[in-house]
């Protein structure tokens, strides 16, 4: 069964990558690598206190950040624009594009991560909506 943009975000879902807020430059970059994923959020996922990207990582290097010494508390992006699980996808896509952003944190009403959602995951709904199913 493919996923078209009329779907919930729930049904997209991947496990969230989390990272401690004293987590160095170095440590986000190499976890974000080892994990294959383009953000992670920072925290735990009962308290996530906000979300590092790739973009943030070459951000904080471009701008000569000491790669141990710089935390993921100090160039995390926040708050989180979050979505819910039972959001459209299309509507998870419209947020992306509004925010300039590549990677939603799903939260549940608790508030706690569920999951992400990345630009990349929406690429088939996408597709399969253009190509008419």
């Amino acid at each position: 069964m493919s996923l078209t943009l009329g779907d919930r975000v729930r049904e997209l879902l991947r496990p969230p990558v989390i990272v401690s807020r004293d987590a160095s430059v170095r440590s986000v970059a190499r976890t974000l690598w080892q994990e294959s994923v383009g953000a992670a959020i920072v925290g735990t996922a009962h308290e996530p206190v906000g979300i590092v990207s790739e973009r943030d990582v070459v951000a904080s290097l471009g701008q000569g950040s000491d790669p141990d010494a710089v935390t993921a508390g100090e160039f995390m992006t926040s708050p989180i624009i979050a979505a819910r699980p039972e959001d459209p996808l299309l509507d998870v896509a419209y947020l992306m594009f509004d925010e300039v952003i590549r990677h939603v944190p799903v939260m549940d009403e608790y508030g706690q991560v569920t999951g992400i959602v990345s630009v990349r995951d929406l690429l088939r709904p996408l597709l399969v909506d253009a190509l008419g199913g």
